[in-house]
């Protein structure tokens, strides 16, 4: 059975994410693919619930062979101006990812672990900054976030094992 990691988070009503650098459930583009580095791939959104101020945006590979997954991406503060991030963007406040990572981490799985699914996730915040203590592990992200959550949207890329 795979493992959907919003099937049970804190529901909130849905708004369009889309990449022009991949479809829905199709591969991810080839620079989102360095281990150490990459970049983020470009996300556009729309329809964002009515008072949204600010987003945070994830990525997390839910196939990953260790427990939990892995964060691969957190950003918050992003602003919600209309259309989205572009590839490799720098908008909002980075956070730390599993990776030690402050930014986007590639995404290259290890060999012999299968197709990984990368949950690209938007979600819409009534609030233009999201107060986070220092240190907040991306856990404490996700706490923090629900009294403010008006929307989420998500995205999901493919990767495949290195060879």
């Amino acid at each position: 059975m795979a493992y959907h990691p919003y099937a049970i988070a804190f529901p909130a009503p849905a708004f369009t994410l889309r990449s022009p650098d991949f479809t829905d459930g199709a591969p991810l583009p080839d620079t989102a693919y360095a281990a150490h580095g990459g970049e983020s791939p470009a996300l556009n959104w729309d329809g964002l619930p009515a008072g949204t101020r600010s987003l945070v945006v994830t990525a997390f590979d839910a196939d990953a062979p260790i427990p939990g997954g892995l964060w691969h991406w957190a950003v918050k503060d992003v602003p919600a101006a209309p259309g989205g991030l572009g590839r490799g963007a720098r908008a909002g406040v980075p956070l730390v990812n599993d990776l030690g990572v402050a930014g986007y981490s590639g995404v290259r799985p290890p060999a012999g672990t299968g197709v990984h699914r990368l949950f690209v996730c938007a979600t819409a915040l009534g609030v233009p900054e999201l107060e986070l203590p220092p240190g907040a592990s991306l856990a404490m992200l996700h706490i923090l976030m629900i009294p403010h959550t008006l929307g989420r949207a998500i995205l999901v890329g493919t990767s495949t094992p290195a060879s």
